[in-house]
């Protein structure tokens, strides 16, 4: 009885089974370093990663060393010192400004001027027959700026 249960057994799962499918067992890479498939997009993957943090390192270091000078521009010596200066300037060109337009005799047509803070120096010049007045500032690097103003309307 035993045996006619094994055999009914099997039997039974030799029907309910149907055809067994099967294919060859391959084998892939999953990298696209490795396979070839998609590789340049891969690299360019990795490329874009790496710039993008070595972008960000240099944004930092670069913000770091802005927040070093703005702090030092913040103090209040330096404050101090920018208005200074600002106020010397405004002296200074108020100075030019009388020279070439006083009254009375004092009118100066050329001169110039050295800034004992900088070096910089200041020429100006009122050339016949323009009506214009030619202020020439040289800096102590050697980088000049001319500016022309009408002298009279």
């Amino acid at each position: 009885m035993r045996k006619m249960r094994v055999l009914t057994t099997i039997l039974i799962c030799l029907f309910t089974i149907s055809g067994v499918n099967a294919s060859e067992e391959t084998f892939k890479f999953g990298s696209p370093s490795f396979s070839g498939i998609g590789k340049s997009s891969h690299y360019l993957t990795i490329e874009n990663i790496e710039k993008t943090r070595k972008d960000a390192i240099k944004a930092a270091e670069k913000a770091a060393a802005d927040k070093v000078i703005a702090d030092a521009k913040n103090t209040a010596v330096a404050k101090f010192k920018a208005n200074l200066e600002s106020r010397f300037y405004t002296a200074l060109a108020k100075q030019i400004t009388t020279n070439i337009f006083g009254a009375d005799g004092l009118q100066q047509d050329t001169g110039s001027f050295t800034s004992p803070i900088g070096g910089e120096l200041v020429e100006w010049t009122t050339p016949a027959g323009t009506g214009n007045v030619v202020v020439t500032v040289t800096e102590t690097d050697g980088t000049v700026t001319t500016f022309t103003m009408p002298k009279e309307d």
